[in-house]
C-alpha cells in the first residue's frame, strides 16, 4: 500500500537510488581477491535486485515521460 501514497518520481528516484546501492555492493565484493559461498550468493541475489529496479526505472521512465 505504501508504494500508492509515493508519487511516480517518488519511485523513480527511490528505485534509481536502490539501483546504485546494489550496483555499488557488487562492484565492491567483486574488488575482493576471492568470494566465500556467502558472498557468491549475495553477489547473485544483488544482481536480481538490482535488474529488478532497473525494470522499474525502466517502466517509471516510460510513464514519467523521461
Amino acid at each position: 500500500m505504501e508504494e500508492d501514497t509515493k508519487s511516480k518520481e517518488e519511485q523513480y528516484n527511490e528505485a534509481r537510488i536502490m539501483h546504485k546501492a546494489c550496483d555499488d555492493k557488487i562492484l565492491l565484493l567483486q574488488e575482493k581477491p576471492y568470494l566465500t559461498a556467502d558472498e557468491e550468493v549475495e553477489v547473485k541475489l544483488l544482481k536480481k535486485r538490482k535488474l529488478h529496479y532497473k525494470d522499474i526505472i525502466e517502466s517509471l521512465k516510460k510513464e514519467l515521460g523521461k
